[in-house]
């Protein structure tokens, strides 16, 4: 039977492309591809907490460790960007050498370093490896705040006080996000702030006041850049009081 020279042709062809490829993944740094690994679980944690400002979502990945932003920016033509250099470890130098070890070697620590970009649409647990700009351009402006006055605690505690408790307090119009509550005789009021953002995260500022029974009661609650931010209502209001 006569055989066709295109049938080892071939079976050379896979067995190039095979040597190759095994070749490729010998040769290959763990170290670049715990870059990789890294970079996808910070881009996860930077959409958990996004923040206000592409600086600010940047800023939780910079919590991470051994990362660097180098671009931060909101555009109304692109959209949101941030690219950040990330930095990984690792003992060995290639796959092979980890590969054909015996015994663990802690002698050498090989480090890489490369740059992902982040920006929308990007599908969960991706991140896509860019070439790392040559200068920064981080946009640092802050978030717009919304502040609740300093005096809204005596304020607010003196309406509550008022004959005409509901109607003075809802005459408190300049109080941020003013909420309030009528349940029968008793009064739940809430009014809540931002004072600014931190690595994703927003540092909130909150007047709760009640009137129960004829007590008024009145709290302020401010979260520092290190916390969750404090919830902000009247169902909250409503907890507070334990008679």
């Amino acid at each position: 039977m006569k055989t066709s020279w295109v049938e080892p042709a071939v079976v050379a062809l896979m067995l190039v492309v095979a040597v190759g490829g095994v070749w490729a993944w010998a040769q290959g740094s763990p170290a670049d591809a715990r870059t990789h690994t890294r970079a996808v679980a910070i881009f996860n944690a930077m959409e958990t907490y996004p923040g206000k400002t592409a600086y600010d979502q940047a800023r939780e990945g910079e919590r991470q460790g051994e990362v660097e932003i180098l671009v931060a920016t909101d555009r109304p033509e692109e959209g949101r960007r941030i690219v950040l250099a990330v930095t990984a470890h690792h003992e060995c130098r290639t796959n092979w050498e980890c590969a054909t070890r015996i015994w663990p070697d802690h002698s050498s620590i090989y480090t890489a370093t490369r740059c992902f970009e982040w920006s929308e649409p990007r599908e969960w647990d991706t991140a896509d490896e860019v070439d790392c700009p040559r200068k920064p351009e981080v946009d640092t402006t802050p978030a717009e705040t919304v502040e609740v006055p300093e005096d809204a605690e005596a304020r607010l505690e003196a309406a509550l006080g008022a004959d005409d408790a509901s109607a003075s307090v809802r005459a408190l119009s300049d109080l941020p996000g003013l909420e309030v509550q009528e349940k029968g005789t008793r009064i739940f009021v809430a009014s809540g702030g931002v004072t600014g953002y931190w690595m994703g995260r927003t540092v909130s500022d909150c007047v709760l006041g009640w009137k129960v029974d004829g007590e008024v009661g009145v709290v302020r609650l401010s979260s520092s850049p290190h916390e969750e931010p404090v919830t902000c209502s009247w169902e909250d209001a409503r907890a507070r009081p334990t008679g």
